[in-house]
């Protein structure tokens, strides 16, 4: 995500390359963003003392690794900006001893501008501060802010991990398509422009997904009968409880 971000901003003209400082103990993703034209560093060093923006973009299992070496090279008007899933305001401050930091849940589509990201900003980080933020988000996708931390964790469950989600559903419908004679080539065509037309005519119609799917159906219909299997196996409720499952989850990581 870190460096689908950097991508973003490089690609949206927001900031340049040699401005964006990556800091990954794997010298295989350093190589990646030094062909980008950012500068790279093995592990953290006092030049992140006059960076504005410092993102943790690191799994929530490792935040006490990053967390702890970060402590003493910040400075107070530094804006923090964590995108790990699960750990909260209150163990970011309480490990950073830092109170001007931003929650952010992104989703993968931000590597092609389309992502979705979710934010909160703790009182301490002034309009100022945050409009650096806000921009940086932008460049990747299309953003939301939350009122309340809480709605990070749900956000988590729905658009953070949403994009499993459309793929899980893509891999079977792929397999369905593929047993019903189409090649991969093909099935792969007849599901993504099925997405991505569905999609496109929800947003610009500005219906709700169930007209929309009212107006597919027809009685006695393919569509029909297709929807009547889904119902009878209780598909909704289960849609449903998985990404209650996974709210949970994102719960659990930031104990």
């Amino acid at each position: 995500m870190g460096r689908a971000m950097a991508h973003a901003l490089i690609g949206q003209g927001v900031c340049a390359a040699s401005e964006i400082m990556v800091i990954d103990p794997e010298p295989v993703m350093l190589e990646r963003v030094r062909k980008m034209g950012c500068l790279t560093a093995t592990k953290l060093t006092d030049d992140i003392s006059e960076a504005p923006v410092v993102v943790l973009a690191v799994k929530p299992q490792v935040a006490d690794d990053v967390i702890k070496p970060l402590k003493p090279l910040l400075n107070s008007w530094q804006v923090v900006v964590s995108i790990m899933a699960g750990i909260s305001m209150e163990k970011l401050e309480k490990g950073l001893g830092h109170k001007v930091l931003v929650r952010v849940m992104p989703n993968t589509p931000a590597q092609v501008g389309l992502g979705m990201n979710v934010y909160f900003a703790a009182h301490e980080v002034s309009a100022k501060q945050l409009a650096p933020v806000v921009e940086m988000l932008s460049a990747s996708g299309e953003t939301l802010r939350v009122s309340v931390e809480d709605g990070i964790d749900a956000a988590t469950a729905i658009s953070g991990s949403g994009p499993a989600y459309v793929y899980y559903l893509a891999e079977h419908w792929t397999a369905a398509a593929r047993s019903l004679g189409f090649s991969q080539e093909d099935a792969s065509l007849l599901i993504q422009q099925t997405l991505i037309g569905a999609t496109a005519l929800w947003r610009d119609s500005g219906e709700e997904p169930r007209e929309l799917r009212e107006r597919v159906t027809s009685k006695g219909g393919t569509t029909e009968a297709a929807l009547k299997h889904l119902d009878q196996n209780k598909t909704g409720k289960l849609i449903v409880e998985a990404l209650e499952k996974a709210y949970a989850r994102a719960k659990e990581l930031g104990r």
